[in-house]
C-alpha cells in the first residue's frame, strides 16, 4: 500500500525547482570562473533536500535556501583556499551578496533580454562569444584558428560586451523594467 505524499515535500520540491535559476546564478555571482557552478548546484539542493523539515512553510524559500547556499560556498571557499586557490575573502561575500539575490523574474527577463541581443549579433560575432564563455579554451587557440591577433579578438570582446550591455538596458528602458 503506496503512503500518500506529504504536501509540504510537494511545495518544498516546487519552491526548490522554481529557484533553481536564481541559485546558480548566485553560486555563479560568488564563484566566477568556477567550472563546477552545476555541481556546487547539486550539492547544496542534496542539503537543501536533508534540511527540508527547518524550512517554514509561507516563510521566504528564497531567503532561507540562499543562506544555505551562502554557507555551503563559504566552506567550500574555505576547502579551495587550504588547496592555494586565491578565493574571495568571506567579508567580501558578506557584504555583496545581499545585492547579488535577484529575483527570478527580473533574472529571467535578463535572460530574455540578453538572448534576444545576442540574437542580433553577427554570427562570428555570436561565434567568438560562445567560444570565450562557453569552451573553456584558451582564446589564443581561438584566435589562432580564425587567424586573428589574441589582442585584436580582446577588443572585439570588450566592444561586443559594450554593444550588449546597452541593447540589454534598451530593452529593460523599453519595457519599463529597472535597469540591471
Amino acid at each position: 500500500m503506496e503512503s500518500a505524499k506529504d504536501p509540504g515535500e510537494e511545495g518544498f520540491v516546487t519552491e526548490l525547482t522554481n529557484h533553481q535559476t536564481a541559485m546558480l546564478a548566485f553560486i555563479r555571482s560568488l564563484m566566477p570562473g568556477s567550472s563546477g557552478a552545476r555541481d556546487l548546484l547539486q550539492e547544496v539542493n542534496v542539503i537543501l533536500w536533508q534540511k527540508r523539515a527547518q524550512f517554514e512553510p509561507g516563510s521566504s524559500f528564497k531567503a532561507w535556501s540562499f543562506q544555505v547556499v551562502r554557507y555551503h560556498l563559504m566552506n567550500h571557499r574555505r576547502r579551495l583556499a587550504s588547496k592555494g586557490w586565491l578565493v574571495f575573502d568571506d567579508d567580501l561575500v558578506e557584504r555583496i551578496s545581499p545585492a547579488l539575490e535577484a529575483d527570478p523574474d527580473e533574472l529571467e527577463a535578463r535572460h530574455q533580454a540578453l538572448r534576444q541581443c545576442l540574437e542580433r549579433l553577427r554570427p562570428k560575432d555570436r561565434a567568438l562569444l560562445e567560444h570565450r564563455y562557453a569552451s573553456g579554451a584558451p582564446l589564443s587557440e581561438y584566435a589562432a584558428s580564425i587567424k586573428r591577433s589574441t589582442g585584436t579578438l580582446k577588443a572585439t570582446l570588450f566592444n561586443l560586451r559594450r554593444t550588449l550591455r546597452t541593447c540589454v538596458e534598451r530593452r529593460f528602458q523599453d519595457q519599463g523594467l529597472p535597469l540591471p
